[in-house]
């Protein structure tokens, strides 16, 4: 008994100073998307600030597929020694595993802290003969299924924005996924699709140049970053979709490097140049502790469990 008690207290002083001293190489940051899309963006800005923080280089490692799902859980299934940092993202982090017997469960990533959010929104090519969402909606009416709609993936912010639009107003639209926002915003300016649901902040870049014509955006409020777009509430259609993203770890993880990387994000977030140039993405910065985060999603996990028994989303 007594060369266990030391035994146990060495491997407890040995953690400790492993702790004390992360990290010590560099860190891997999953994506749960494709480049070019949202996701990707928010690590973009967020890597070299991370890097000065921690002292450490962060390499973006991009994991699409299944709507997020592969991604996710291969942060969720990663060794938990503080190395592998994954965007987490607000819904589909909670809806995947609702929607399906997933390949990973909310409780095998720990929330670290909310950094952004970007309302989903509906745009068009500029070529189409839709000047607003009423005129959309009313062709669907007409000719149901006949509009087509580009979403990020089955789950997805995007992908229950359209679905619950499409009940609000009484119309059937016909579901495209894509393995992210690049991907869907292609088949968009390539005319693929009559229609796709991206953040606001992933189609405003195109809308400036003049390639599309976004509609409304989900948000329940009028973006500052984007006044001109409506909402689809101030439209008469009762639907607010919004995207959230963070950091997480996988469940394991040393409390200590939970909080040292909390503590990171917390200075990331309150770093100007991080606010300006999320600013400039048309992505507002609403950071949130580890504990915020957390509580905020334990209560959304809930939320979209009653939506889904109410009126699953596929």
């Amino acid at each position: 008994m007594f060369k266990k008690s030391i035994l146990a207290t060495s491997l407890l002083a040995v953690a400790a100073t492993a702790s004390a001293d992360w990290p010590e190489k560099p860190l891997e940051l999953i994506v749960a998307y494709s480049a070019g899309g949202g996701t990707d963006v928010t690590a973009r800005v967020l890597q070299p600030l991370l890097e000065k923080e921690l002292g450490q280089s962060v390499v973006v490692v991009n994991r699409p597929g299944a709507g997020g799902e592969v991604g996710h859980a291969a942060l969720a299934s990663a060794e938990p020694d503080g190395y592998t940092i994954g965007i987490v993202n607000l819904p589909p982090m909670l809806t995947i595993p609702i929607t399906r017997d997933a390949s990973f469960n909310v409780d095998d990533i720990i929330p670290v802290a909310g950094l952004v959010q970007d309302p989903s929104a509906i745009s068009v090519p500029s070529s189409s003969p839709f000047q607003t969402l009423d005129e959309l909606v009313a062709f669907a009416k007409e000719n149901p299924g006949a509009v087509t709609v580009g979403t990020t993936g089955v789950g997805t912010d995007d992908h229950l924005a359209v679905r619950y639009l499409a009940k609000e107003a009484d119309i059937t639209l016909t579901h495209v996924p894509f393995a992210g926002a690049g991907p869907a915003r292609t088949a968009l300016l390539g005319s693929h699709v009559s229609a796709a649901a991206l953040n606001l902040g992933e189609a405003m870049p195109a809308a400036e140049e003049g390639k599309v014509r976004i509609l409304a955006q989900f948000g329940t409020e009028s973006s500052e970053l984007a006044p001109e777009v409506p909402t689809a509430l101030s439209l008469g259609f009762d639907v607010a979709m919004l995207s959230q993203r963070g950091l997480g770890l996988p469940a394991g993880v040393d409390p200590a490097i939970v909080a040292r990387l909390s503590e990171a994000v917390a200075n990331v977030a309150n770093d100007e140049a991080f606010i300006t140039r999320n600013h400039e993405l048309y992505t507002e910065v609403s950071y949130m502790s580890a504990d915020d985060f957390a509580a905020h999603i334990e209560s959304l996990s809930a939320d979209y469990q009653t939506l889904w028994d109410e009126s699953p989303w596929q």
